[in-house]
């Protein structure tokens, strides 16, 4: 049995106000129990990719910067694992959608890179990403944590491809993370999607979005909705649409083997016949 954490919340456009709203929401986790908790995608900026604006290319942070440092510090201190999504600058001109996971000990586990970066304009969504990260090269890691626990993670828009869930089922996931920053038009496919990854791969699915109106951001209403999917795809526990929250949940991992022997998915894959997906 593990017990872990989604923090949704609410961000403006200055980083250290973020930060420190994050930390008080980590904090109330921790005081909760979790011993792994998630913050939502680009949890340090607002969701600034609605426009293509180059004053927004200085929201990036390098991994050893304030963010990330304030970040491990914050883990060191609660002894958790916490995965903090940010907005990475690897190199000059070489920027990420990135969520790291730090240890306990406040070290970095790794670092996963969002793969899926999208370019859409409709009526009740816009993101233009391209604009402002390039494709993550981590492909889809998992990571093993102090809490005999491995755990994956995909960042929002990854979420659309079902090869990218199934493949952290393959590369040991137990519990999948997806940090987001979603809207509009998608709603109805959030609770879809995530439960169809659980029950598809046998894994228990946290999904967790910011909430409300950017303050400094565009006027679009994120829609919350954190929840926690068990391996049958059932919602154990979903947030509100309107508020900051922390949704924690016990995850009993002990039930995934189980699950997975009498279903038999993985036994009666025929990855012999799906070479037409690579190519």
């Amino acid at each position: 049995m593990i017990r872990t954490a989604l923090v949704q919340m609410g961000t403006d456009y200055d980083t250290e106000s973020n930060v420190k709203r994050a930390e008080h929401l980590v904090r109330e986790a921790a005081d909760r129990g979790a011993r792994i908790v998630c913050l939502q995608e680009l949890f340090h900026a607002v969701y600034f990719p609605y426009e293509m604006n180059a004053r927004h290319l200085d929201l990036a942070e390098p991994i050893d910067g304030p963010t990330m440092e304030a970040m491990r510090e914050l883990a060191r201190e609660l002894e958790i694992v916490l995965i903090a999504p940010i907005y990475e600058k690897a190199l000059d001109g070489l920027l990420y959608n990135s969520a790291p996971v730090i240890g306990p000990d406040g070290d970095l586990l790794g670092i996963y890179r969002k793969s899926h970066i999208p370019i859409v304009s409709v009526p009740s969504l816009t993101g233009v990403e391209k604009y402002y990260f390039a494709p993550g090269d981590t492909g889809f890691i998992t990571f093993p944590t102090p809490f005999d626990v491995t755990i994956g993670i995909l960042i929002c828009y990854d979420r659309h491809f079902p090869e990218a869930a199934r493949t952290l089922a393959l590369n040991g996931a137990q519990i999948v993370y997806v940090p987001t920053a979603t809207t509009g038009m998608s709603r109805y496919l959030w609770e879809l999607e995530l439960q169809a990854h659980a029950v598809d791969n046998i894994y228990y699915v946290g999904g967790v979005n910011r909430v409300g109106v950017d303050e400094g951001g565009s006027d679009s209403h994120f829609y919350g909705s954190s929840m926690w999917v068990d391996p049958k795809g059932r919602i154990i526990s979903q947030a509100s649409d309107t508020e900051d929250e922390v949704l924690v949940a016990d995850l009993d991992l002990s039930v995934i083997p189980q699950i997975r022997n009498d279903w038999g998915f993985f036994r009666d894959r025929r990855p012999d016949l799906y070479g037409q997906l690579s190519t």
